[in-house]
């Protein structure tokens, strides 16, 4: 399954149910649909390279198993790491 595939696959899952989840962003409160890594605003801020992994290893269906393949997990902590030694931790203050 290609990239666009996978991208259109999570574009039909733009609502967020009741529960969501949150994006991955360290900090970050915003509630994103369950197929979705993240906001759109820290989406954009991974590095290329980093999304085209979590792109690569992401597999539909994923987020109602909640059995993402070991790649996909390895691609996110990379993302999580990534963030850690290159953005301070944010806070949502309303």
């Amino acid at each position: 399954m290609s990239i666009g595939d996978k991208a259109d696959y999570v574009r039909t899952r733009l609502d967020v149910p009741a529960g969501g989840h949150h994006c991955h962003w360290p900090g970050c409160t915003a509630k994103v649909p369950p197929a979705a890594w993240g906001c759109r605003k820290h989406w954009y801020r991974l590095p290329h390279a980093i999304r085209n992994r979590i792109w690569a290893s992401f597999r539909p269906g994923q987020e109602q198993s909640k059995t993402p393949s070991r790649a996909y997990v390895e691609a996110a902590r990379e993302a999580r790491e990534w963030i850690l030694a290159n953005h301070p931790p944010e806070e949502n203050l309303l």
